[in-house]
């Protein structure tokens, strides 16, 4: 009953607000006043058919009639949207009158000192830059199918509008520089922006978790479309080398962070390493081949292979080991990697040696024979210690003895290789077996050569003693 009572004194006195009386307000409700009178006195509830027309005539809401009371802070966020709806009215009407007194003024001004209209051509793209910034996102607010795209929208309006202010100071002045003024406002642009337009909800869920990588890459594309553009005005032929320089410097960098986010298969995704060395190698390679053919240049094959021996010696073993080379390759892999680099190393000989116009026929066997020398104390030290069916320390001391043998013998097979071609010792002149231990230097009686030779002789027999009694006591 009080709810009634409540319900029926706000119908009251929100009637007598408005001036009505009972018989106006039935008969706006189309009711009779009995049905009113009711109402107000508390007997009864209106149908609830007639609650929405109630509220139109009574200006309440439907929350108010229902609760018997005045809601004033939703009045008042009613009160404060139209303050803020009217606001921006006023504000889009002020621009619009601002912007179209500006031009007008400005056409009259330029055709009466002018007699044509040049320089309004500059001012009239300047304006819409600023209605680009100003105008523009408070009329896609306006716009509810166009809320969401407001960003893009405004950022697209002053992209345009600055690219339209640069071609007609361009056209103002008789210059040519438009083009590559325009690359690079928006190469400049898109450094700043696009990473706020990349964060943007409209943007697809398999792309937000690489955002980075397109961000990377639409830079990349836009530096070299600048570059490229750069080459045309400049009139060379410079664009391919320094865009093969420029992906091989960013990959540097970069490259990680696309192999890290991209969705690689699953093949490939545990052999990152060895994608980011392939394809920074093959960039390399790419820019070595430029560099040859810009110049004029033959020497790509021999620095190509340089370069490709240089980075193996280094990164080659990680590689083998993400590679999973199967069967035998797989256990082998130590004798692969010194397979691929020797083999390497033998063709920088050929082609150095081919590369010299007055290399001989002996020359190339002389060269092979000072390469494969030197290269027979690594290889003779890792089938030493991988290969020999032996423990460890018989291992260690066959690997010490093969150093001071080859350390000992090394200076007498080189002159034998070089005297074929000179006729003359290249090594140490009057060098035998025994030279290390009787010719005596000005530092003593004992060269620092001979001594290496006996420390690593000693170290042989150490650890070929320690062998045999390991053994002798396994037993």
């Amino acid at each position: 009953m009080d709810n009634k009572k409540t319900f029926g004194m706000f119908i009251l006195q929100r009637r007598r607000e408005l001036g009505m009386t009972q018989k106006e307000f039935a008969a706006k409700l189309f009711v009779t006043e009995s049905a009113v009178s009711k109402w107000e006195r508390g007997l009864s509830y209106p149908d609830i058919t007639l609650l929405q027309n109630i509220c139109a005539v009574l200006e309440v809401s439907e929350h108010e009639l229902l609760s018997g009371s005045e809601d004033t802070r939703q009045r008042d966020s009613y009160r404060l949207a139209e303050r803020y709806v009217k606001l921006c009215r006023n504000t889009r009407l002020s621009q619009y009158i601002i912007y179209g007194g500006i031009l007008l003024v400005c056409a009259v001004v330029n055709l009466s000192t002018a007699g044509r209209l040049d320089w309004f051509f500059i001012l009239l793209p300047a304006l819409l830059l600023c209605a680009s910034i100003t105008l523009t996102p408070s009329l896609c607010a306006l716009s509810g199918r166009l809320e969401p795209y407001r960003r893009f929208i405004s950022l697209g309006g002053f992209t345009l509008s600055l690219e339209l202010l640069l071609l007609a100071s361009c056209l103002y002045v008789g210059g040519d520089w438009f083009g590559w003024a325009g690359m690079a406002a928006l190469f400049g642009l898109s450094l700043v922006c696009l990473p706020f337009l990349l964060r943007s909800p409209l943007l697809p869920e398999k792309y937000r978790r690489c955002r980075l990588s397109l961000y990377l890459a639409a830079e990349t594309l836009m530096l070299l479309l600048l570059l490229l553009v750069c080459s045309f005005y400049t009139g060379g032929g410079w664009f391919i080398i320094t865009a093969c320089a420029l992906l091989f410097g960013l990959g540097l960098f970069f490259l990680p962070v696309f192999l890290r986010q991209l969705p690689l298969p699953r093949s490939l995704g545990s052999r990152k390493f060895s994608l980011y060395v392939g394809i920074e190698t093959a960039l390399l390679l790419l820019l070595l081949l430029v560099s040859c053919l810009y110049t004029g240049g033959s020497w790509f094959f021999l620095a190509a292979v340089s370069v490709v021996f240089g980075l193996g010696m280094v990164l080659l073993p990680p590689v083998l080991r993400q590679l999973r080379l199967p069967g035998s390759w797989g256990r082998n892999l130590l004798l692969l990697y010194f397979s691929l680099e020797s083999l390497l190393l033998l063709i920088i000989v050929i082609l150095a040696t081919a590369a010299n116009s007055r290399a001989r026929g002996g020359d190339y066997l002389m060269n092979l024979m000072v390469s494969l020398i030197p290269m027979a104390l690594p290889w003779g030290v890792m089938l030493c210690l991988r290969y020999l069916p032996l423990s460890r320390p018989l291992r260690s001391s066959a690997a010490c003895g093969y150093t001071a043998l080859w350390l000992w013998t090394w200076p007498i097979l080189l002159d034998a290789a070089l005297a074929p071609v000179y006729g003359w010792r290249g090594a140490v002149d009057n060098y035998t077996l025994a030279t290390p231990f009787v010719k005596a230097l000005p530092y003593g009686p004992l060269t620092w050569y001979a001594a290496l030779i006996l420390v690593f002789a000693a170290a042989a027999l150490a650890l070929l003693c320690l062998g045999i009694y390991r053994n002798f006591k396994s037993k």
